[in-house]
């Protein structure tokens, strides 16, 4: 008896559902870099002002300008927070549909009572996570 032989292909757009399934990040995805001319379009869907990205980036304002205005990508621990901050950017506009939705969501009171804000999670990426996290919930209508 012959086996059938299975096919995989990837596809290149995945639905909301199998992208939440997937891994925090792609395995094929380099994260030791971050083009500016990404952090410019991340940074226009976001609406975050320069020293809320600064913060959010641990560098100082002053360092976030150079890069800007040098055109320098990303590198280190900011290009991988930056990977992770642009896949989360990516769900957030597909469960909320509006990039000002998404932003006000970030601003507002999370529901654990040690945070005072989701802003404060977009600086470490476990924060990242569970923020992923409860965008999940609420996209399958589990959210609390």
């Amino acid at each position: 008896m012959k086996k059938k032989r299975v096919q995989y292909r990837p596809s290149p757009c995945l639905p909301l559902g199998q992208q939440l399934q997937e891994p925090e990040m792609d395995y094929g995805t380099d994260t030791s870099v971050f083009a500016a001319g990404g952090f410019e379009h991340l940074q226009q869907q976001l609406g975050f002002s320069q020293v809320e990205w600064a913060a959010i980036l641990h560098i100082s304002d002053r360092t976030l300008q150079r890069y800007l205005k040098d055109g320098r990508p990303f590198t280190g621990l900011q290009a991988e927070l930056l990977h992770y901050l642009q896949k989360l950017t990516r769900t957030g506009l597909q469960v909320f549909e509006s990039a000002a939705a998404f932003e006000a969501w970030l601003r507002c009171t999370a529901s654990d009572a040690a945070i005072t804000s989701r802003f404060q999670l977009l600086q470490s990426i476990t924060g990242i996570r569970l923020l992923q996290q409860e965008l999940g919930r609420i996209a399958y209508g589990v959210h609390l």
